[in-house]
C-alpha cells in the first residue's frame, strides 16, 4: 500500500501495539508419580465416557 495512503510509514511498527514475539511459548513438562498418573487416567475415563485410554 503507498505509504499515502496507509498514512504510516512502511516497516514501522504501530506504537499502540506492544511487539509480537517470534516464537511460541516454551514448552513444560511434570513428571507425575505412579499415584497420579494412575489418579488422572481413572478421571479421564470418568470424563470420556472410558474409551480405552
Amino acid at each position: 500500500m503507498p505509504e499515502h495512503v496507509s498514512g504510516w510509514p512502511e516497516g514501522h511498527s504501530l506504537p499502540a501495539l506492544p511487539q509480537q514475539r517470534q516464537t511460541g511459548p516454551r514448552s513444560e513438562s511434570v513428571e507425575l508419580s505412579t499415584e497420579e498418573r494412575d489418579a488422572f487416567t481413572e478421571l479421564v475415563r470418568q470424563l470420556g465416557g472410558d474409551r480405552g485410554v
